[in-house]
């Protein structure tokens, strides 16, 4: 996009004063609307006539006057009761019409309101920036002449500051002397009203004395040396003046070769303004036409060194375009202002659009779409009649983006200069050829868009699109969602990727002979070399992905002795990629028939990757075959596709590109898969893949399309557990096969429904299936079950993964809760038999459950009575009447055979629809189980905290990969106003705007009887059950604190850090806070190798044999749910949960944290039973016995108590810290 003279926002601050009420009086029509089209095209050449000379005056007038107008701000008035509710007066009816007229509602026009109050300066002018202005004016028109120099000459720069430009190369033509400039003139914000918060920069104007320039300075970047150097001088003459804190350079957009001078005020105005300034040729100078797109204004002989015919040379658009920007700085600021002179609502929509653009990081770095070209784009919508004057800024906002939406300015461009009729204005046509984005400003010469990447502005109509949607979207909060909630980068995008050397770009763009885009550049190869390596990628990635992205950089600003800052500074170019699920993890590229013309462009831009292949339906056909064993791999497709067409076409090499994607895939790669762990890798006994052939060379045997078998291509990637859900699944679809086949069964079964964690995709480690052999040393035999032997290590850890089989209704089924158990008990027994006799699977059943071996897993089936609820609620008054009243009893029932069904069903179906789902959610426990904090977070209240980050994505869309899902979580963990307002989990959609309102009201009405975390879900609207009991106040505070620092370090290392980062960081926990960590004996924790750091045990033996059990090879049933850690961790709680609260790390944690109850440690009164782990206050005066806690018998009873478990116990404080 070209870099114009004005703020980001550029035109940004209207000037209060007399002068502005002059121009409403001669300007504003109050009466003047858009009814009548024609005589609006009359008026406005008169209209930008007049706008341009008062504009001229006013700019001019903030630098010479010294007087300031402003009025007293209105006294607030306290109305009486009388006043308070009198009838609305016709005025306020008015506008309560216009509210509804114009906005979605009151509330929504009431928030905007507050928004632009609050982004916006409460003053528009400001008195003491006005006499710094003034000063400024005064102290620079008095500068001294210089004496003319050559122009390679720059001796005469005092030392103090350097050449804010790179002069390459260095010999150029011409001379310089510095002069005051011709005028100094105020432009953009702050003459016009729409500057935003937090950067409000007042741009000024410098124009550069005619005696200071020659002719043809428009070629070989004359111009910018001389504009460089007029900086530089006015940099030095106010460095260490007292009217600025600090003076520094920056460039304007990020462009190289458009350094602006920073002044920051000294006092007050210093804490709101910086001042920029920026230096102009003289009006008429340099002629438009000189600069056509078409047209050459470097010479390739003095760029290159070389020869060239001055007839061949290349045009220079860029260069060009650059030039012609600083040019058109006053005709925009007469476009605008004679556009906003009557267009009320223009300010308050430019803001509210500008708050947009900043909040996507659309605003920033080169190229971007800047405030100004936002309010170019109004003035064009408005001239084509697609905005009105008499628009709310609701409404223009809504309009803007609905147009951006359904744009295309790559094909069909636009231009303000359509009444322009002049020969020499560049037509569209022109403009297309030399730029990948076009708009063109008013005079019909200058494309705003000039450095815009298609890239930009894709995602720029990508985000509008969004947008329009959540404004018609009546569940959501639109105002919410659009601006008051960031997008950063690392969150938007599924993928990213850094190109880890910016200056090997200049090699890219000789391997793609770019040197001429490197010239049009001024030597800028990052410019020069991006369009192609996003057309590269477009065409290579394809349906994969809807939108590549380029994060913006910023080279800062640097102190005026300093050199200028340079691409090598950059130091990395990062690319973002939103994910197609659908097709993003396809393993196969397929391209045209062999026999078809295409064929050879498709071999050409893939290379050795293309091969013949033979597809079912009987086609032979041009084929790329990527590598993806697993699951975790496929999802890694793009990063293969990247690297090899980057290498191939744009010789960027594969060791500099840091591809992120399964980066924290490791943390969740089951342990048996991990380097290190010490039951042998699966992939061990895989035989290598074999090599497909020499280059060039195709085989005589075309392979047939068919499935790529891991055990004949062994996957590096180690796998992410996936496959280990998909097997589960498959194997509890077989078992609920059989038991709704069972003969013999009392009662049908109606449904059967898994609870466990695994069954919602929601394991972190999903069980593997077990060859369910001996483990030595570890287990005796009683009969066909496993039994752990004491003494001895723990054995591997199986899990029972628990099923609910409903049973249909019958009159004869008991009506009292204990015969109903009874009941219960004889069915488990009786389905064992049938399961052993019918099907020969080894069972094991109890009054509870019946656990069946199958598949190499474990079934913990529970027989359910979908009465049983309801009876177990029943109780008697002491008028011997029966009623329903919840009980402890009965809500844990409900909770596990409705509750926890339904929310397994439903999020079972999540996971059909995102496939990244899993993954998120799993590192989300991963994260929590970490921090130490499992048993304090309920299980299912992470479950719906991903839910929500997939059903109610907004601003974003759905996360297409788990790490970026992992990131929105700890963002919704750490930013959700928790006391203010409910999370409403929307299964399905099922909830309505009335229910929605229903939830919020209920929420807002029995707030302080609330949980703490209140998530609502179609099911479970005003009680939030699953977040009754926990977290606590003090345990939530310290998850979002834990977030904040994990989501800040993650978000670090994927923008900053290389390869071999360790992102394992964040999911190690702090344990300073602790008052005593207790360490246990790794041998009996049967869950180690799941450590987020797990190493291998030096004395470590296979845990497995190889000689069967039982009488010939029979199955056996392994040791079930056995976890030493967990029981100890109950008898703590249980003995000492009044005193201490204990963390421990179920996946794999080697110790156990205590944190002791301040309250605990208060003296108490002498009771029988709060007798344990307390002794007598010897520090206590007085007839009554009163005991404290006595920390050291407690410490020997964590030792006793964990007897072969705890290895030590290691007390950092006796008593606890009150924080």
């Amino acid at each position: 996009m070209s870099k114009q003279g004005e703020d980001e926002s550029d035109i940004s601050e209207e000037f209060s004063g007399e002068e502005n009420e002059e121009w409403d009086e001669d300007i504003s029509d109050e009466d003047d609307v858009i009814d009548d089209d024609e005589e609006e095209e009359e008026e406005d050449a008169g209209q930008l006539e007049e706008a341009g000379r008062k504009v001229e005056q006013l700019s001019k007038r903030v630098l010479e006057d010294k007087e300031s107008t402003d009025q007293p701000p209105m006294k607030s008035v306290r109305m009486g009761k009388p006043d308070l509710y009198r009838p609305p007066t016709n005025e306020e009816m008015n506008q309560l019409k216009e509210t509804e007229n114009l906005f979605q509602s009151s509330l929504f026009r009431m928030q905007i309101e507050e928004l632009v109050s609050e982004v916006t300066p409460k003053n528009k002018k400001s008195p003491a920036l006005d006499k710094i202005l003034h000063s400024l004016n005064e102290m620079v028109m008095k500068l001294p002449k210089t004496d003319s120099k050559e122009l390679t000459d720059q001796s005469w720069l005092p030392s103090t500051v350097k050449v804010p430009i790179q002069q390459s190369p260095y010999q150029v033509k011409g001379h310089f002397h510095f002069a005051p400039p011709t005028s100094m003139k105020v432009v953009g914000s702050y003459l016009l009203g729409f500057c935003t918060k937090p950067d409000m920069n007042v741009d000024v104007l410098l124009e550069i004395p005619k005696e200071c320039l020659q002719a043809k300075d428009y070629l070989n970047h004359r111009y910018h040396r001389k504009r460089a150097l007029y900086l530089a001088y006015l940099a030095a003459s106010l460095d260490n003046q007292d009217l600025f804190t600090s003076v520094n350079f920056t460039f304007f957009h990020q462009d190289c070769n458009k350094p602006v001078l920073l002044l920051k005020p000294s006092g007050k105005a210093g804490k709101h303004y910086t001042i920029r300034l920026h230096a102009c040729p003289p009006e008429g100078f340099f002629k438009p036409n000189r600069f056509h797109p078409n047209k050459n204004n470097i010479r390739s002989d003095w760029y290159t060194g070389k020869g060239q015919d001055q007839e061949c040379e290349p045009p220079t658009p860029h260069y060009n375009n650059s030039i012609l920007v600083d040019m058109m700085m006053t005709e925009h600021l007469h476009h605008l202002f004679s556009l906003s002179a009557d267009f009320p609502a223009m300010r308050e929509g430019l803001v509210l659009l500008k708050v947009w653009l900043h909040q996507r990081e659309l605003d920033t770095g080169p190229g971007c779409f800047s405030g100004f070209l936002m309010s170019m784009l109004l003035s064009y919508l408005l001239s084509v009649h697609k905005l009105s004057k008499a628009m709310s800024s609701y409404q223009v906002m809504k309009n803007v983006l609905q147009y951006l939406a359904n744009s295309d300015w790559t094909t069909q461009g636009i231009s303000l200069a359509s009444s322009v009729t002049t020969e020499d204005v560049p037509t569209l046509s022109d403009f297309h050829q030399a730029y990948q984005v076009v708009f063109v400003d008013p005079t019909g010469y200058l494309n705003m868009c000039a450095d815009m990447s298609t890239a930009t502005y894709a995602r720029v109509c990508h985000e509008a699109r969004l947008s329009v949607a959540m404004l018609e979207d009546k569940s959501l909060d639109g105002f919410q969602v659009l601006f008051m909630q960031s997008v950063p980068f690392v969150h938007k995008f599924d993928h990213i990727f850094h190109i880890t050397r910016v200056p090997r770009l200049r090699l890219v763009c000789e391997h793609m002979d770019l040197q001429h885009a490197v010239m049009d550049h001024c030597g800028n190869y990052l410019m020069a070399s991006l369009p192609s390596i996003l057309q590269l990628l477009t065409k290579a990635l394809g349906n994969r992905v809807n939108l590549i992205g380029v994060k913006g950089y910023d080279l800062g600003q640097w102190s005026i002795g300093d050199d200028p800052p340079g691409l090598k500074d950059i130091g990395r170019l990062t690319f973002g990629l939103l994910l197609n699920t659908e097709f993003s993890s396809s393993v196969l590229d397929k391209g045209p028939p062999a026999d078809e013309p295409q064929a050879a462009e498709f071999r050409e831009f893939w290379g050795d990757k293309s091969q013949l292949r033979r597809f079912q339906d009987g086609t032979i056909c041009e084929a790329v075959v990527w590598q993806g064993n697993n699951i975790a791999e496929r999802r890694l497709v793009c990063s293969q596709v990247i690297q090899h067409i980057l290498n191939r076409h744009a010789n960027v090499p594969k060791s500099i590109i840091n591809y992120l994607g399964g980066h924290l895939d490791g943390l969740l790669s089951h342990p048996s898969l991990q380097e290190g762990t010490a039951v042998p890798s699966v992939d061990d006994k895989l035989p290598k893949s074999q090599a497909q052939g020499k280059k060039g060379k195709r085989s005589k045997n075309i392979p047939q399309e068919q499935p790529l078998d891991p055990n004949q291509n062994p996957s590096s990637h180690p796998g992410t557990g996936d496959e280990e859900n998909v097997t589960v699944m498959r194997v509890y679809n077989d078992l609920c096969r059989i038991v709704r086949g069972l003969q013999d069964l009392p009662l049908n079964v109606t449904s059967i429904q898994g609870t466990s964690p695994v069954f919602r995709y929601a394991e972190v480690f999903p069980p593997r299936p077990s060859q369910m052999k001996k483990t030595r040393d570890m287990t005796v035999m009683h009969g066909h079950i496993q039994v752990p032997v004491i003494g001895k290590p723990c054995p591997p850890f199986v899990p029972a993964l628990k099923v609910i089989c409903h049973m249909e209704g019958s009159g004869k089924w008991p009506e009292e809760a204990d015969a109903i158990k009874r009941v219960k008990a004889a069915f488990h027994i009786k389905l064992g038999e049938l399961l052993h006799k019918q099907h020969g699977l080894v069972t094991s059943a109890t009054t509870g459950h019946v656990d069946i071996a199958m598949g190499g897993f474990v079934f913990r089936l529970v027989i359910a009575y979908h009465r049983e609820v309801n009876i177990l609620k029943l109780e008697r008054t002491t008028e011997g009447l029966l009623r329903e009243r919840d009980n402890v009893a009965s809500r844990e029932l409900e909770r596990e055979t409705v509750m926890l069904p339904r929310l397994t069903s439903a999020l079972h179906g999540l996971q059909q629809l995102y496939s990244s789902f899993s993954g998120c959610l799993r590192l989300a426990k991963r994260w929590v189980s970490a921090q130490l904090l499992h048993r304090h977070v309920p299980d299912v209240m992470v479950d719906l905290l991903v839910a929500h980050v997939f059903l109610q994505p907004q601003p974003l869309t759905p996360p297409g990969s788990p790490a970026v899902g992992f990131l929105r979580f700890l963002h919704l963990l750490s930013t959700h106003d928790w006391k203010v307002n409910p999370l409403i989990v929307n299964f399905n959609g099922e909830l309505k705007a009335p229910d929605l309102q229903e939830i919020s009201n209920k929420f807002t009405s029995c707030r302080s009887q609330l949980p703490i975390m209140f998530i609502a879900t179609p099911t479970d609207r005003l009680t939030s059950h699953w977040t009754r009991a926990k977290p606590t106040a003090q345990i939530l505070q310290r998850l979002i604190s834990l977030s904040q620092e994990a989501l800040k370090m993650l978000e670090l290392q994927m923008l900053t850090t290389s390869d071999g980062a360790d992102f394992k960081q964040a999911f190690r926990p702090p344990v300073d806070i602790y008052d005593v960590i207790i360490h246990l004996n790794p041998w009996n924790v049967p869950r180690r190798s799941e450590g987020v750091d797990y190493l291998k045990l030096k004395d470590c033996r296979d845990i497995l044999t190889d000689e069967g059990v039982g009488q010939g090879g029979k199955e056996i049933l392994p040791v079930v749910d056995f976890d030493p850690v967990h029981m100890y961790l109950e008898e703590l709680e249980d003995t000492y949960g009044d005193m201490a609260l204990f963390f421990h790390d179920p996946c794999g944690g080697l110790y156990i944290t205590v944190l002791w109850k301040p309250p605990a440690f208060t003296s108490k009164p002498f009771k029988v039973t709060t007798l344990n782990g307390r002794a007598p206050d010897l520090d206590q005066s007085g007839e009554d016995l009163m005991m404290i806690p006595n920390v050291a018998a407690i410490l020997e009873d964590f030792h006793s108590l964990g007897k072969g478990l705890v290895k030590s116990v290691d007390v950092k404080r006796e008593r606890p810290v009150v924080r």
